[in-house]
């Protein structure tokens, strides 16, 4: 249970960094001067989220398949050249 709850917080320590980093999220503050509180205000712009989140779908796609053809092309070269052991 422990590990569980150490490893949500990193989680959640990582997507405040990231999201702090790409401007997900803007932290605003006020304070009253007479009642000495101080109101704290977060906010989320969630277009750049999603923008952000399929600007990765997009890279992410575009590598696999890139990947997958790297990984296609030897394949298609040693099945024309294969030779059997045997001869």
């Amino acid at each position: 249970m422990r590990r569980l709850v150490f490893l949500l917080m990193i989680i959640l320590l990582v997507t405040g960094g990231v999201g702090a980093y790409r401007g997900w999220f803007a932290v605003s503050g006020n304070r009253e001067a007479v009642s000495h509180k101080i109101d704290l205000n977060l906010t989320v712009d969630s277009d750049k989220v999603k923008a952000d989140a399929e600007t990765v779908k997009e890279k992410a796609v575009e590598l696999t398949g890139q990947a997958t053809q790297d990984v296609d092309e030897p394949v298609k070269q040693t099945e024309g050249s294969s030779k059997s052991l045997d001869e």
